[in-house]
């Protein structure tokens, strides 16, 4: 069944020099079960494949491969080539053209019924004997016929690498005119896209070009600013049309270290100005240019996007949740299925790794990114939470709706021809140069086995089904898009004219597919087409944006020809529409601003939409203006004058296996009025070697530094947790710190938790024996009278060992006898000496008995309850339906969410977004032991694969930590084939400590009193990123209790993508359990840093939130 985008509020912020449209926020809600599958679709294949014999379209892109020219001596080889998809005859038909690599290209004129004649001889655009690249069909003379550009590279002279541009004649022919347009260009091409980048009304050209040295043969840090007119990109624009290079002035990039592999352009923030991304293969960060408006663009990946892809290939840029704003798709080249992952990615080595991001280049990691627009300029990256992350060594990642559904699909070609970076190969590589260098006589010869040894693997391409709330099925198969081979450039069109749009495939050494759609026969799914009729001088109307609207749903679309990799798409725009059968409303905004809105249109045609000079129809009212947010952020205002400076240490070098730091966990805040002057104060901890601070709120709402002296005694300690209260029971509020971090050894002095006693004025002073020794690295403190005696008692929650991870460290439960704090624990509360890696702890009276229970939780622990009887606190976890709640929880928090009389919870976890996935059928594991015999603890982290635990980690990191995996497994094809049970000693597994995790998802834990709990899964848009603190409170005003919630976790290792997707998130409560998540264009709650806790703050007598970001600002939102 379909899962169709419904909408509270109607977000499409429109900004263009002649009107504001301003931001609100789109909640989306699902209408259909989520249970059903997209196997339930169709009860046949969506596509059929027509062969060359049926068809005609028998175009095999040949690459000849030698001694002298192979992917060794040019490393793009094996890239690939490009198709265009177009009426070149304007005769309603799409046509093909496939450019070769190297020999002639193909152009098939479309003859109806999927039957094709090629005519690219006749028509004079075979191309010339040297390295093509990508194609482009583009109107760029204004004549109503579609011209051919073409891109060259390749390593020879300058003349045969010159651009070649074939003006349509009208008549089937087509003759070369690129020097008389200023378009010859002579770099290392890889792909032209035709934008109006100055809106001055006709299309200019941004040049994708590449280096041709081998990236291994290039200081990246000194010719990172260095031009290169042959490998640097470029910026032509369109005057009278010639062509002009302004790449400098407009400010685009040009050095030799880009190796780009594509361009998409878009308006990213709605502005009404195109912009660019350029992806680059290697180490050289892509570029976000933001167009500024002026002729010039500012380039901003590093602050618009929190990690991207390493080896950037194909990508493609359409609004794929309906929200308004356009998203990214970056494809890499990490594989689906652990033998690929483990025999063809190298290991990351964790100093270049740091050494290129603090040189600029940015957080890059292998694996495919889908950037979701946060509205606001930036991107959230959730390819994991999409199920998109992992397609192998792919190239065109395409956004269509194949499925006329009304939500964008993603088809993504696939496949090398040779696998020159497969690890075993590699090695044998450097074997046979050596002997290369040694026998220069023998070059040919060893030359010819280094090519014949190489691997080479057809795949299959991918295809995924959009059903909507970020959530993506594969469908390859279903699909009947599964037959291998080694894919690069593709196009969709609509061939037959029937509704749906057809996949053409650009294939190495193999026909190019021919995809039919058979979606026709599915009756009830509408489409749309759109034909736009542009301006004298942009016939095609490119930067155009179309929107549709049919009931509650909406969707847009920008009409840029330029998709995926190395190729161009149909001049129309195809609008699935579902079920609906007309259109309530489509507005066209045209490039130059004006507007035309049209209504009540019957669906299931093409629609041709004719631009007309001054035409602006009234948009206002097509949209639902909200300018109030729920919150302002108040950052500024306050002028905080702090930062955190997390205290550089590499966890690593200790224990190289670790799935990340744990030295990154603070810092820790408490709030309270500590002079008792009626304003709200807060202590803010340090890292290690900075001393925490009190500051005490001025009446104008800013905060003074005091009392610094006390703290900074101990700065030896790094504070990870803080709590007020009155622990002395004088009547004023004392501190307690926790003490954490992993970067001391075990048992430390510095693990010591730490008491300061209050005058009543705000002066603290160490309270030196009230507290036990408790060399503990702790995670969390919460306060309660358990005990019922009238005083605070104190539970501290152990966070880890530093140096044995994941062993769990000491808890403590501290009973107050009169201001000295007795540890209880094993007296009181046996289950709480080591109850794991806690992070997380609340006293909360779940059964309504009128005694605080415990509820703990933390990594790889359970959801644990301690209920507080006559006896002392007893886990009742299995009790209550929670034993099989293992995840890595980072916050808890009540609220009668339900109004049902009983607190229900509120639990954060890891979220669904990250590398490491986990569910009860399909765990994610530790083992710890000293597997090598060396005495010292190993961690062995794993995952299932059809049923057989497999290492997380690859032969080369596993193998440093324990090197008898080198000598047992000699390639990496064995370790790749070998389980968890093959590797290790079996008894070493049985004996070892194995922790797992059996759901990374933040949940929902309804208490239905004597009926049980009920655990539900929080919203997608929760799931985005760790939760690590959660406020519960009314904050619409509206009787229900809502929830804030902030996280992130950058401390991740380095072949492991930071989890770094998080916003903020405001969970509007239903009162009856239910939640909403309104984001950032609803709320003005915006939390994208590694954020650690939040706590409600009055400031100048409003409330506040303050959100504590690990080595960061403070942030404070007034609400």
């Amino acid at each position: 069944m379909k899962k169709k985008l419904k909408y509270s509020f109607i977000s499409f912020l429109t900004l263009r020099a002649r009107f504001l449209v301003c931001a609100i926020s789109l909640l989306v809600l699902q209408s259909c079960d989520k249970n059903q599958t997209a196997e339930e679709e169709f009860s046949g294949p969506l596509f059929t494949s027509i062969s060359p014999e049926a068809s005609g379209v028998n175009f095999i892109n040949t690459v000849p491969e030698t001694p002298e020219m192979n992917i060794l001596t040019y490393q793009y080889l094996h890239n690939g080539a490009g198709v265009s998809v177009g009426d070149i005859n304007n005769d309603g038909l799409a046509d093909i053209f496939f450019n070769a690599n190297y020999g002639p290209n193909h152009l098939y004129l479309n003859k109806g019924d999927f039957k094709f004649e090629e005519i690219g001889r006749a028509a004079g655009i075979g191309g010339k004997r040297a390295w093509s690249t990508g194609c482009t069909m583009v109107d760029i003379n204004n004549d109503g016929f579609l011209d051919i550009y073409l891109s060259y590279s390749g390593n020879s002279t300058p003349n045969f690498r010159k651009n070649e541009l074939f003006i349509n004649n009208g008549d089937l022919t087509f003759t070369e005119k690129a020097s008389e347009y200023g378009l010859a260009d002579t770099g290392y091409s890889t792909q032209a896209s035709f934008f109006d980048y100055d809106k001055d009304g006709d299309l200019d050209m941004f040049m994708l070009n590449h280096p041709i040295t081998p990236e291994q043969n290039l200081d990246f840090n000194t010719m990172v600013s260095e031009r290169n007119e042959d490998a640097g990109d470029r910026l032509y624009r369109n005057d009278n049309g010639k062509f002009v290079d302004v790449s400098e002035e407009a400010g685009i990039i040009g050095n030799s270290i880009g190796f780009g592999l594509s361009v998409s352009v878009g308006d990213i923030n709605n502005d009404g100005w195109p912009d660019l991304y350029v992806c680059n293969d290697y180490l050289e960060r892509d570029y976000l240019y933001f167009n500024n408006g002026d002729g010039s663009f500012s380039e901003k990946a590093k602050e618009a996007t929190r990690h991207i892809s390493n080896f950037s290939m194909g990508s493609d840029m359409a609004d794929f949740n309906n929200d308004g704003f356009l998203d990214l798709m970056v494809v890499d080249m990490v594989a689906e299925d652990n033998y690929r992952i483990k025999t063809n990615m190298s290991g990351m080595n964790p100093e270049r790794f740091y050494n290129a991001v603090n040189h600029g280049f940015h957080y890059q990691y292998m694996m495919n990114t889908l950037q979701m627009n946060n509205g606001n300029g930036t991107f959230s990256e959730v390819s994991k939470l999409a199920g998109v992350a992992n397609t192998d060594w792919s190239w065109a990642p395409l956004w269509a709706d194949f499925d006329n559904d009304g939500l964008k699909d993603l088809f993504v070609t696939n496949g090398l021809r040779k696998e020159a970076r497969n690890n075993d190969f590699v090695k044998k590589k450097k074997i046979w140069l050596k002997e290369m260098e040694k026998n220069p006589e023998k070059q040919l010869e060893l030359m010819k086995k280094i090519l014949d040894e190489m691997p080479a693997t057809k795949l299959k391409n991918y295809s995924f089904k959009n059903e909507g709330d970020i959530s993506f099925a594969k469908t390859t198969e279903m699909w009947g898009l599964d037959e291998p081979s080694f894919s690069t450039g593709a196009a969709y069109a609509d061939l037959d004219n029937d509704g749906d749009l057809d996949l053409i495939v650009s294939n190495i050494d193999s026909p190019a597919f021919i995809y039919k759609n058979n979606g026709e026969k599915q009756k009830s799914d509408h489409y749309l087409k759109v034909k736009l009729n542009g301006s004298q001088q942009n016939r095609s109307a490119l930067g155009a944006r179309v929107t549709v609207k049919s009931g509650d749903d909406f969707q847009m679309k920008e009409h840029y020809l330029n998709h995926g990799y190395l190729s161009s798409m149909e001049d129309k725009l195809h609008f699935g529409l579902g079920k609906s059968s007309k259109i309530d409303s489509l507005w066209v905004e045209w490039p130059d601003g004006s507007r035309k809105v049209l209504t009540n249109l019957e669906v299931d045609r093409e629609l041709l939409i004719d631009f007309k000079e001054g035409e602006s129809a009234p948009i206002a009212s097509l949209y639902k203006i909200e300018t109030k947010k729920l919150m302002t952020e108040d950052t500024d205002k306050i002028a905080l004058d702090f930062k955190h400076v997390e205290n550089e240490y590499n966890d690593f070098e200790k224990e190289s296996l670790l799935p990340h730091k744990l030295s990154m966990m603070g810092p820790g805040m408490a709030v309270a009025d500590v002079n008792g002057d009626g304003l709200d104060d807060f202590y803010i901890g340090g890292a290690k070697g900075v001393g925490g601070k009190i500051y005490q709120q001025n009446l104008d709402g800013t905060f003074a530094e005091t009392n610094t002296i006390n703290f900074s005694r101990d700065s030896g300690c790094e504070d990870v947790a803080a709590v007020f209260f009155d622990a002395d029971n004088d009547g004023d509020q004392d501190l307690y710190l926790v003490s954490g971090g992993n970067e001391f050894e075990a048992e430390a002095r510095q693990l010591q938790d730490r008491l300061y006693l209050n005058n009543g004025k705000g002066d603290f002073q160490k309270a030196i024996k009230e507290l036990p020794r408790m060399l503990t690295s702790g995670g969390c403190v919460a306060v309660e009278d358990f005990d019922g005696d009238g005083d605070l008692d104190i539970f501290v929650g152990g966070r880890v060992i530093p140096g044995q991870y994941p062993k769990a460290p000491r808890s403590y439960l501290l009973r107050n006898d009169s201001g000295v704090f007795v540890d209880v624990t094993s007296k009181v509360a046996p289950g709480l000496l080591e109850p794991g890696l806690v992070t997380s702890a609340i006293w909360t009276d779940y059964d309504k008995d009128g005694r605080k229970d415990l509820m703990i939780a933390g990594e790889w622990m359970p959801i644990t309850v301690f209920k507080n009887n006559e006896s002392g606190l007893v886990n009742v976890s299995e009790a209550i339906g929670l034993n099989n709640t293992n995840g890595w929880w980072y916050s808890i928090a009540a609220g009668d969410f339900d109004n049902d009389g009983d607190e229900d919870y509120i639990a954060g976890n890891l979220g669904q977004n990250y590398k490491y996935q986990a569910s009860p059928d399909n765990t994610f594991d530790i083992y710890y032991d000293d597997f090598d015999d060396n005495n010292t603890g190993d961690i062995v982290l794993s995952y299932k694969e059809d049923g057989k635990a497999v290492p997380l980690r690859g032969r080369q990191c596993s193998s440093e930590q324990m090197p008898f995996i080198k000598e047992k497994f000699g390639t990496y094809d064995e370790f790749a084939k070998a389980s968890l049970e093959d590797i290790f000693d079996e008894e070493k597994l049985k004996s070892a400590l194995h922790l797992e995790a059996k759901s990374f998802a933040s949940v929902f834990i309804r208490n239905n009193g004597k009926n049980g709990w009920e655990i539900i899964d929080l919203p997608r848009m929760a799931q985005l990123s760790s939760v690590n603190s959660i406020l519960v409170r009314d904050m619409d005003n509206d009787g229900k209790l809502d929830a804030v919630l902030s996280g992130n976790l950058f401390a991740s290792e380095v072949e492991t993508p930071r989890n770094d997707a998080g916003n903020g998130l405001i969970l509007k409560g239903n009162g009856n359990g239910g939640f909403v998540p309104l984001t950032f264009q609803k709320t003005g709650f915006f939390t994208p840093k590694d954020s650690k806790e939040l706590h409600f703050i009055t400031i100048r007598n409003a409330p506040h939130i303050a959100v504590v970001n690990n080595n960061d600002i403070l942030q404070f939102f007034q609400f």
